[in-house]
């Protein structure tokens, strides 16, 4: 038979011996040393003259080849139930956004756009304000059922909008870590992601940073701008809701030939296929390419806006003012101004 003993002589009686206590009822009688247990060891059975009980001196377990159990041990870990993925409330998220005025990221997008541009941008991508730190911005992860899968909380300097950034300090958490949410199932999609069932006819954009494209989305209005929060996020994974159509990528003047080489991986694990965009290279110095700038930086350098949709006078004096009291954009916005030349 295919069994072998996993443990000899369970209930500990006198090996050898033919009579024993029953370990069955002996102790709940009177006579407890009674030897009413006859014992068989070739059969591995103790019959009980009182309670007439027969038990199995040894216990066993089916014996199996190692392939066997690899086998099974495979089969359990593939039956395993994939937790269902958490999101953050609606109304966490409606509740951050406010209080533009003191959002360093806000502050930048309104030195270099119109105040119904940088409106139009906080709407469209939900660009939230966190209390985490002063200044601190939230880029909520929603994906194509507009859910807010997490928020990306980052600080930016409100005049240069670059990341804040300190040797011993990260100014960097995820919103369901900064609100110590428990047995939270984070599973991230692409930034933007929310917009595709919206924007169903625009050709879609691929690039590395949130702000990168929130910025290109107003610079280059012709794409939906979607973002993978991370080099390491661009995965098959993540590029499912993408399959079926055609995308620019956007990398960084450092990070081509990375984002090329990914490309072309995900491209053989899902019906999607990838164009490298080559407009950062055909426009940018041999200084910027050295600095390795991404899309956003050579179109705020180089005031790509003015050169497709150029903009007024009056348009950047109010730009000038909004910039200095952000507030003034969502007055603006509720009494339904205009400019007049």
């Amino acid at each position: 038979m295919n069994f072998e003993i996993e443990k000899y002589n369970q209930y500990n009686l006198p090996e050898g011996r033919r009579y024993s206590t029953c370990p069955l009822c002996s102790e709940h009688r009177k006579k407890s040393k009674e030897k009413c247990m006859m014992l068989d060891w070739k059969t591995g059975l103790g019959t009980c003259q009182h309670c007439d009980e027969v038990i199995q001196l040894h216990t066993y377990k089916n014996k199996r080849t190692d392939s066997e159990s690899n086998r099974l041990k495979h089969k359990r870990s593939t039956k395993k139930i994939e937790k269902a993925i958490s999101f953050i409330s609606p109304k966490t998220v409606k509740d951050s956004m406010q209080c533009y005025d003191i959002n360093n990221f806000v502050t930048f997008l309104n030195r270099l756009f119109s105040h119904e541009t940088t409106l139009t941008l906080i709407e469209r991508y939900c660009i939230g304000t966190s209390k985490k730190w002063p200044g601190a911005t939230v880029f909520w992860l929603k994906d194509l059922e507009n859910r807010a899968r997490t928020g990306k909380v980052m600080l930016y300097n409100p005049t240069t909008g670059k990341r804040v950034k300190e040797e011993r300090k990260s100014y960097f958490t995820w919103v369901h870590s900064a609100l110590n949410l428990t047995n939270f199932n984070y599973k991230q999609c692409l930034f933007g992601e929310h917009l595709l069932k919206s924007h169903k006819n625009k050709p879609i954009a691929l690039v590395e940073s949130e702000k990168t494209a929130i910025i290109a989305s107003a610079y280059l209005p012709k794409f939906t701008w979607l973002a993978t929060s991370g080099m390491q996020n661009f995965s098959a994974e993540k590029c499912k809701v993408l399959k079926g159509k055609t995308i620019v990528l956007y990398p960084d003047l450092n990070a081509v030939e990375d984002w090329t080489i990914k490309a072309a991986e995900i491209e053989k694990s899902i019906n999607v296929k990838f164009l490298v965009s080559d407009l950062l290279q055909k426009h940018a110095s041999e200084e910027e390419i050295t600095k390795g700038l991404d899309l956003a930086d050579f179109l705020v350098r180089h005031k790509w806006q003015e050169e497709t949709e150029p903009i007024s006078e009056e348009q950047k004096r109010l730009s000038a003012l909004t910039a200095k009291n952000p507030n003034l954009s969502l007055l603006i916005k509720k009494l339904d101004l205009v400019i007049i030349d």
